[in-house]
Order: structure tokens, then C-alpha cells, then sequence
């Protein structure tokens, strides 16, 4: 799987929030009901996007908890959501090609096979431990389905 080094600005988002468990089986299906609340939520505060989309899935550690943030890009605070950034920093970008049941795979590949024999520098110590941009070439189980991963790098 290749990557690529990039440079990442500042992106305000508005966001929802659930806590994960150390489980990886059990965090799938934490995230993709959170994310059908989120959608939800979307719906009822009546938010629409247009043909260029975007939203954020964001892993976050926080004094040794997990958390997923399904998000947004906006520069409003819009009620019902919390509002944060995703700090800008150099990032290693994968892409993940296939159903979003498989992401799982394609991670665990990047966290034990690709960074431990890659020269990255992976912060450490950081909050957003990765985070995940959909767009219009996502489609949930479509085996063509498109999907970014980005990893924070030591600035």
C-alpha cells in the first residue's frame, strides 16, 4: 500500500461524538451507529451539502480514552454539534479502496505492517491519532468505493 506525505491545513469542523472501547470487532459497530445518528442529526438541522461533499470520521485520544468524531467541514457553530479543528501538520494519506466493512483491514495493515517498516515519523503523542475524509467516490459497500486515511507525522 503506498502513501503520500502531504501538508494539511486547519480544517473547522462541527462534529458528534462517542466513546470506543479497546475492542476492535466492538468499535465497528459503535462507529457505523454513530455515524447513522450523526446523518440523522444532519437531517433534522436541515445541513445540506453540495456535489463536493466532505465529511470527517476523526480518532481522538484524550488521557488514555478513545473517541470518534463523525464531522463536517464549517466555519459556524451549529447547534447540536461541537465545534473543533483538525490541526494542520504534515500527514501520511492512504487510500482505502473497497467496502467500508474492509476499513478495518486496511488499517490494522498501515498501524502493523506499513509504518513499522517505513521511515514515517508518527507523532506520538497526539490527540488525533488518524482521521478519515469521504467524499463523492465513497459508497458504503461498494467494492469500488473510495475513502482517505490520514496519519499525523512529527512537524
Amino acid at each position: 500500500m503506498k502513501y503520500k506525505i502531504i501538508n494539511v491545513p486547519k480544517i473547522n469542523v462541527c462534529y458528534f461524538e462517542t466513546q470506543l472501547t479497546t475492542s476492535h470487532r466492538n468499535n465497528f459497530s459503535i462507529i457505523s451507529g454513530h455515524w447513522k445518528k450523526f446523518n440523522r442529526l444532519i437531517r433534522i438541522n436541515g445541513i445540506k451539502f453540495d456535489a463536493q461533499w466532505e465529511k470527517f470520521g476523526i480518532t481522538i485520544k484524550t488521557e488514555n480514552q478513545y473517541f470518534y468524531r463523525c464531522a463536517f467541514y464549517s466555519e459556524d457553530r451549529i447547534p447540536q454539534f461541537e465545534h473543533a479543528d483538525i490541526p494542520a501538520g504534515s500527514y501520511a494519506k492512504f487510500i482505502h479502496t473497497g467496502p467500508l466493512y474492509s476499513l478495518h483491514k486496511t488499517i490494522n495493515q498501515i498501524y502493523k505492517t506499513i509504518i513499522p517498516n517505513s521511515p514515517l515519523d508518527i507523532d506520538l503523542n497526539r490527540s488525533v491519532i488518524h482521521y478519515e475524509r469521504y467524499d463523492s467516490r465513497f459508497n458504503w459497500n461498494d467494492q469500488n468505493s473510495i475513502n482517505e486515511i490520514y496519519i499525523p507525522l512529527q512537524n
